[in-house]
């Protein structure tokens, strides 16, 4: 831990710490966490610890009782449902359009990010999963080379440890399962063909959630040419 304080704030520190812990499940669901013992474990100020358990609250992790305790919480399947559909919703907008001429280089960037996954699934390195998953993913959603669209995606990263941890114990299923589903992913990617990808982005997200999964999927053909029209007024704008 010494080698993170040399370059966070005390709290950030101690919100990663505590995060790792949280994510591997050394800190199970429904673990107390008491303010004054975390303070003398790791010899910061309660101040500081109500710092990292505010950034812990606000990543889904931990539920703070007011004057008393935080406890390690699990995501809802409904919390769950939203931040998947919203995922898929985005990096579907990012593919719509086309993988574009630099097909072969994204299959390459992919495939090293899921070999990061499999090693952190080898470990049993949830923290270090999540970590390569939001790399992954980036790469997807930095397809379409549209700023705002990757913002909102961002917005939605301080959650994805939450997620990743609620839905593997709900699914009942390990790391390296969880590493497994996004070679579809990565094979779409290889075939360049667009649809196949855009079905294993809502299979990949919506899986777990069958009423959703079992919705049509909507808008394919036209989000397509909307991709073409949005592209075509930015290139009028010299956007």
């Amino acid at each position: 831990m010494g080698a993170i304080l040399e370059h966070v704030s005390l709290p950030e520190a101690v919100g990663r710490a505590l995060r790792h812990r949280i994510l591997n499940n050394e800190l199970p669901a429904e673990t107390r966490l008491v303010e004054a013992n975390l303070a003398a474990e790791f010899g910061v100020s309660r101040g500081t610890i109500r710092d990292a358990m505010r950034s812990l609250q606000s990543e889904g992790l931990i539920e703070i009782v007011p004057r008393r305790y935080s406890i390690v919480t699990r995501m809802s399947i409904e919390d769950a449902e939203d931040v998947c559909y919203a995922r898929y919703a985005l990096e579907d907008a990012s593919v719509a359009g086309g993988i574009g001429p630099h097909r072969k280089e994204l299959a390459r960037s992919l495939r090293l990010a899921l070999g990061h996954m499999s090693a952190a699934a080898r470990t049993d390195d949830m923290d270090a999963l999540v970590e390569s998953d939001t790399k992954f993913h980036e790469l997807l959603i930095d397809v379409s080379g549209r700023r705002r669209l990757k913002d909102l995606w961002s917005m939605l990263n301080s959650q994805m440890g939450a997620l990743m941890r609620s839905e593997i114990e709900r699914q009942d299923i390990g790391l390296v399962d969880a590493v497994e589903r996004h070679k579809e992913l990565l094979d779409a990617v290889d075939s360049g063909d667009v649809q196949r990808l855009r079905r294993a982005i809502r299979e990949h997200y919506l899986t777990g959630f069958p009423q959703r999964a079992a919705e049509p999927a909507r808008g394919v053909q036209g989000q397509g040419k909307r991709a073409d029209l949005f592209a075509a007024a930015d290139g009028a704008t010299g956007s």
